[in-house]
């Protein structure tokens, strides 16, 4: 998870540079948090598996002032693709949370001016604001001229000749929840689009809410499903739309459409691009419900008819894409024990870092753990807030903190009886504020023995008070410690070392060795993933003989201080 705020308290102060710096690879998307702010820039999304989240829709704003009738070096107006704040080229980027406008002020004076350009294929836009007057949203592939514009961010976009006569397209969008606001054509282009319970909005000048303009043979366009139609146009003045190109395809199903939407509904374009069937509406509520007022060649749809539109018919495509039901993503909050490490650390990992290699396919995990935290001093530094705001229902937020709650420094420390639980308890509030669940994992234990080669509990009553937090607040609970005590046990002296980051002198990373026995390297990390899911699943694990003295954590803990927890 990446932070942009612009007052420099995050990780990036603009969007652009944390999109430029964002690795390539990984099925889980990488997250964007973006600040309550307004961010005066242009941006091109260029890569896959993006997650774009504003803190607050109204208040997080990405905005600039490129229109049409912009001039570039030799003079010559650069046209409406090239006036875009924010261009997609990237597959697999969802965008929530924000608004997106564009500035440039009002189509009549500085031609059509682009606020969003979706260009590249399976983007989802939920609760997105976007807002300009002409051309305010394009769904549709690259041309040379904006790719020569943009480069060297092009991403994965479809590319065509002519935006306007292009062949069959593969691309599709999804939009849920969006305010979309412009006057003339003001939604237009060719993909596969599915907007469900979106607002569209006519601005004062009156105009066309879309402008499809679907290739010939292909069956599906812009549907609109469960939408609202309104304005601040003088009545009648807010027509459906009008076809580009001869073969358009837009259908209304279910929408309300109030008294600014023209009694004719579509409207032809000129004597060539007219309304034909392939224009449509069903189930119309709201006071433009009548269709017997309509243009006489749309088509007035049956409940069979409409019933076949559908999101896995309109946009699921060659691999069943279904953006209507969201991935689970699984957040961990954690130490160095949980945490990824760099390249530069192998073959030290945190268990949750070979955790997205084990879970289903339908799962995303973003690993948020960090070296060095507690319970405390990750929720100091707001890190449990930022992984809020990005929470969804049927989310999982993952907790695993005693290592550095058991430390001495005031800035980390807890009472385990105390201030532990009550800092557990706000990662369950949160989870639950969100409708996500929360889980609580008890500390991977240490590689302690005794002389007896009896592996020892080093993490005095912290365990304890999580399985009483967890008994008391009513949530799941990982017994991770008691099953690595049985897993290290099996292992013994000896074998533990393969789990345990315990490295021979000439390593590449540790040219002088290293020897710890608290943070697991790449063996021991897939293990214990491994066994955190089986426990997950509910699968019963003979626990190991807890009868054994606690190890005195003085000496244990003041040979950690070489790597921090």
């Amino acid at each position: 998870m990446y932070i942009i705020a612009k007052d420099g308290s995050g990780d990036f102060t603009s969007i652009q540079q944390a999109i430029d710096a964002i690795p390539g690879g990984g099925r889980t998307p990488t997250i964007l948090l973006l600040r309550m702010d307004e961010y005066q820039e242009r941006v091109v999304v260029d890569k896959d598996n993006v997650r774009i989240i504003g803190e607050a829709r109204d208040r997080t704003v990405i905005t600039a002032k490129g229109c049409a009738k912009d001039l570039d070096e030799n003079g010559n107006e650069r046209g409406t693709f090239l006036s875009a704040t924010f261009m997609v080229t990237g597959n697999n980027v969802e965008v929530e949370n924000l608004t997106i406008r564009n500035d440039a002020g009002d189509g009549r004076v500085v031609g059509q001016a682009v606020a969003v350009y979706a260009a590249g294929d399976r983007g989802v836009w939920r609760n997105v604001r976007m807002i300009a007057h002409q051309d305010t949203l394009f769904c549709g592939p690259l041309m040379q001229k904006v790719i020569d514009f943009i480069a060297p961010r092009t991403g994965r976009a479809e590319v065509v000749e002519s935006v306007g006569d292009c062949t069959p397209t593969q691309s599709r969008q999804y939009f849920e929840d969006c305010f979309i606001q412009g006057d003339v054509d003001f939604i237009f282009g060719p993909y596969r689009c599915w907007f469900e319970r979106c607002t569209l909005f006519m601005n004062a000048r009156g105009g066309l809410y879309t402008a499809a303009n679907t290739p010939e043979i292909q069956p599906y366009g812009l549907v609109f499903h469960r939408c609202k139609l309104t304005g601040e146009c003088e009545e009648g003045q807010a027509y459906l739309g009008r076809p580009w190109r001869k073969f358009s395809r837009t259908v209304f199903l279910n929408c309300e459409m109030d008294e600014h939407v023209a009694p004719l509904g579509f409207n032809d374009w000129d004597d060539v691009k007219r309304v034909t069937e392939r224009y449509a509406e069903y189930g119309t509520t709201g006071a433009r419900a009548d269709q017997s007022t309509r243009h006489p060649k749309q088509k007035r749809m049956t409940r069979e008819e409409a019933m076949r539109f559908t999101i896995p018919d309109v946009i699921g495509g060659y691999d069943n894409w279904r953006p209507d039901r969201r991935t689970p993503t699984w957040f961990l909050c954690g130490d160095s024990t949980m945490a990824n490490y760099p390249a530069s650390a192998y073959p030290m990992m945190g268990w949750g870092q070979s955790l997205q290699s084990l879970v289903p396919g339908d799962v995303f995990v973003e690993n948020c753990a960090v070296n060095g935290r507690s319970s405390k001093s990750f929720i100091a530094e707001k890190r449990l807030n930022f992984i809020e705001l990005c929470m969804r229902p049927g989310d999982k937020l993952i907790v695993s903190f005693s290592h550095n709650d058991e430390k001495p420094d005031p800035l980390r420390s807890t009472n385990s009886r105390i201030t532990f639980p009550e800092y557990l308890g706000m990662y369950i509030d949160a989870a639950r504020r969100q409708g996500a669940e929360p889980i609580l994992v008890t500390p991977i234990a240490r590689r302690h023995f005794d002389a007896e080669g009896r592996l020892l509990l080093t993490h005095g009553d912290y365990p304890d008070a999580m399985r009483d937090t967890a008994i008391y607040r009513g949530v799941k609970l990982i017994e991770l410690e008691k099953g690595t005590m049985t897993l290290f046990q099996e292992a013994g002296v000896e074998g533990t070392k393969e789990i345990f980051c315990h490295v021979p002198a000439g390593s590449k990373n540790y040219p002088d060795g290293l020897r710890d026995d608290s943070h697991l390297q790449e063996g021991g990390a897939v293990r214990v993933a491994a066994l955190f899911l089986r426990l997950l699943r509910g699968e019963a694990l003979e626990a190991a003989d807890f009868t054994a003295e606690k190890a005195d954590l003085t000496d244990l803990i003041s040979r950690e201080d070489h790597v921090v927890c």
